[in-house]
Parts: C-alpha cells; sequence; structure tokens
C-alpha cells in the first residue's frame, strides 16, 4: 500500500522542483516593453490573456530577442507543468491516504486537469510567439483562452481539495488556508474578466504552494498528533 507518509515525502520533492523551475523560468519570462492591458501588471499573465494578434504584439514592440526568450521560456514550461502537477498530485494523493476523503481525489483529477490545460495552452503560446516572429498563423484565442482559464481554476480546485488536510495544522498550515480561500474567489473574478485580480491570484497561489512545500517537508516522517490529541493515521498499511 502507498505510504501517506512516502507521499508526502514526494510533495515535497516534487515541490522543491517547483520553486527551483519556476526560479529558472522567472528569466526568460521578463517585463515587457509594451504598455500592459489595463489591470494586468505581469507581462506572461497579459500575453496568456490576449484576445488578438495585434494585443499581443504590443506587448513586444517589435522586439525579436524577447519574442525568442518567452518561445524558450514556453519550452521550459513543458517541465514545469509536469512538476507542478506532480506536485499538487501527491498533496491530494497524500491527503487521501491520510484522511480518506474524496475530496482528495477530486484534488488528484483536478491537477491532472490543469497540467494538461497548461500543455495545451503552451503549444497555443508556442503558435503565437511563432506569429510573432512571422512564422505561421496566429492562434484561436478563444481556445488560449478557454486552457488558461481551465488551468488556474483547476489549480485552485486542487489546492481547495487539500483545506481540510491542512485545517488547524499549525502556522503553515493556516497560512495555506487562509491564502488558498482568498485564491478562489481571485480566480473567479480574474477569469470574469476582472484583470486586477490577477496579481493576487498569481500571489496567492505562489504563497499555498510555499507553504504547502514547507509543510509537507516538515511531516515528512509522519503527521503530529491532531489539535484534540489523538494520533491521525498515517496510512501506514502494507501491502
Amino acid at each position: 500500500m502507498y505510504l501517506a507518509t512516502n507521499g508526502f515525502r514526494l510533495t515535497g520533492a516534487t515541490g522543491l522542483a517547483v520553486i527551483l523551475l519556476g526560479i529558472v523560468i522567472s528569466f526568460f519570462y521578463p517585463s515587457l516593453p509594451g504598455q500592459l492591458p489595463e489591470g494586468f501588471s505581469l507581462s506572461i499573465i497579459a500575453l496568456e490573456f490576449s484576445s488578438t494578434l495585434a494585443n499581443a504584439s504590443s506587448l513586444f514592440e517589435g522586439n525579436l530577442a524577447l519574442v525568442h526568450r518567452y518561445q524558450t521560456g514556453h519550452s521550459i514550461d513543458m517541465f514545469y507543468l509536469i512538476t507542478y502537477g506532480a506536485f499538487l498530485g501527491c498533496a491530494n494523493l497524500s491527503g487521501w491516504y491520510t484522511q480518506r476523503r474524496a475530496l482528495s481525489l477530486i484534488g488528484i483529477i483536478s491537477a491532472g486537469i490543469a497540467a494538461s490545460a497548461d500543455f495545451a495552452e503552451n503549444l497555443q503560446l508556442m503558435q503565437l510567439t511563432q506569429a510573432l516572429l512571422g512564422n505561421g498563423s496566429a492562434p484561436d484565442f478563444w481556445l488560449l483562452r478557454l486552457f488558461v482559464s481551465t488551468k488556474f481554476l483547476m489549480i485552485s480546485v486542487s489546492l481547495l481539495c487539500l483545506v481540510p488536510l491542512l485545517w488547524n495544522r499549525g502556522w503553515l498550515g493556516r497560512i495555506f488556508c487562509t491564502s488558498t480561500l482568498l485564491l478562489a474567489p481571485c480566480t473567479l473574478l480574474t477569469l470574469l474578466g476582472n484583470f486586477e485580480f490577477s496579481s493576487p491570484m498569481t500571489g496567492l497561489i505562489m504563497l499555498a504552494w510555499i507553504c504547502l512545500l514547507l509543510w509537507a517537508l516538515k511531516v515528512r516522517n509522519g503527521l503530529p498528533n491532531t489539535s484534540d490529541g489523538e494520533p491521525e493515521a498515517l496510512g501506514t498499511q502494507t501491502s
């Protein structure tokens, strides 16, 4: 039987990979010289929510070197989506073996959908950067918006499914639960076109991921006693 403690260790390992790859990928998504659309403060998010080729082109202001740089970033993001999908999936799987809640299964499925949507989104973004370089036609921006929206929505759902696991789990659990509960409305408002919430949305995702990583590393050898003093099952059954 899959051990919950092994699951927390896998969560910690994949979480570390998420942080490291996130640092690397940030160098390939620098701020763009063009004026960002109203409500956006991050260039990559503005690009993901582009509605026309002209809108995307205005962000780069003809700087082809930056277009190539973003194209490399999309390629690296193919590995990043695998790591964060595994991170969220392992965390929810650990939650399943710890508490046997159906929410954990929903969280695993949501993590897989988020990573799959991100993969499809990257294909659209690669087509977009190729079009900006004059190589081919623009992508279907409706599809791009669909994949971006699905990605962020499913990340939020997967994190929400972890709230019962981290509830009353010390200060890391409290910060995780607070940021995750705030993330849900920020995500919905962003996807409904209130893009001033896009930066809080991405910031809350990062905060929740960092707290989840630190907590997984903290409990990698087993969960401490619950708040009522009773030890919680660690899923230590053997196969």
